[in-house]
């Protein structure tokens, strides 16, 4: 059936535009122009050069958008740390990723934007923008009194579960946790499952680089793979919420293709500078790919906005 009508907080606008206001005040404050990280995970851990392959052989009702035939696009993939502030890959913490499709050297208009994780506990617009202002211009701990009071631990619950030390970004899943239009009939979740044969081994003492130095001995042996995967919404799953997980016993994930990541060099400066040229949102999106839910429509606006202001900011070229 048809997504839903989207059922919008009235307020969201509204709290669109305070969480809009509050991460640009803290980029100014954080960072020093020319030097202006992203207000959301901020730390580049490995852009790598890849190729998406679309399966040839998907049933009628996956073939849609890009994956309406067989194809094959180069991409640029950006592995990244969740926290707001920079800190070393030791810290346990939410890990991302985002994949970026090209037609050569040009962007195709269609990102794909995933977490280690399969639902976002702050799943509200209301709820994400208590957890912006309370982290960045009150106190954590209102935050977490609040929800207690609310009676709503389980959102505590789910922050904290967040929170990893991965062995290697290619080591692990990663899921859109936000629903996306699928065609004209069709919601989907996606997700990023790894199938490397090569596996990373968890150091002793592991450095405050430790997952961009797994990446690039991973690389330096072997490419590396994934398959990518879509979750049709049935019936009352919800759209709205990104807090609840979409049962894939009721409706499991199926590859629509596959993520290869050939062996190169990534911990270079001019690949780093690349990473922060580049812009990536739920935003760049195809029709038959848009965004859906009230956390993704904060999302592509508040994308937008700050990473507007941080590439003038830095007089850098912003690549969609």
């Amino acid at each position: 059936m048809p997504p839903p009508r989207d059922r919008r907080d009235p307020d969201e606008a509204r709290l669109t535009a305070e969480m809009t206001a509050i991460l640009k005040r803290k980029m100014a404050n954080d960072y020093k122009p020319g030097g202006t990280l992203r207000d959301a995970h901020p730390k580049t851990v490995g852009l790598v050069r890849g190729r998406f392959a679309v399966a040839a052989d998907l049933p009628r009702e996956l073939r849609v958008g890009v994956f309406k035939s067989p194809a094959t696009f180069d991409c640029w993939v950006r592995f990244s740390n969740s926290s707001g502030t920079p800190q070393p890959d030791t810290k346990p913490d939410a890990r991302g990723v985002a994949i970026k499709l090209m037609a050569g050297d040009d962007p195709l208009g269609q990102d794909f934007i995933l977490l280690s994780a399969p639902t976002m506990p702050l799943g509200t617009v209301a709820l994400f923008r208590d957890a912006v202002h309370y982290a960045i211009e009150s106190s954590p701990l209102l935050l977490a009194g609040k929800l207690l009071l609310t009676l709503q631990p389980g959102v505590l619950l789910g922050l904290a579960a967040l929170r990893i030390r991965p062995t290697s970004p290619f080591d692990i899943r990663y899921w859109s946790t936000t629903p996306y239009r699928f065609g004209k009939d069709h919601a989907v979740k996606y997700s990023l499952l790894p199938t490397s044969p090569r596996k990373t081994r968890r150091k002793a003492s592991p450095g405050d680089d430790y997952l961009s130095e797994a990446m690039q001995a991973h690389l330096d042996k072997a490419v590396a793979t994934f398959d990518f995967a879509v979750q049709l919404r049935r019936d009352d799953m919800p759209i709205e919420d990104a807090a609840v997980r979409w049962d894939e016993r009721r409706s499991p994930f199926v590859t629509v293709a596959t993520l290869t990541i050939p062996k190169q060099k990534l911990r270079t400066p001019a690949r780093q500078a690349l990473a922060e040229s580049l812009s990536f949102s739920p935003g760049n999106a195809k029709a038959a790919h848009a965004p859906l839910g009230g956390l993704n429509r904060a999302r592509v606006k508040i994308y937008r906005a700050l990473s507007r202001f941080r590439h003038e900011r830095d007089g850098r070229d912003e690549v969609h």
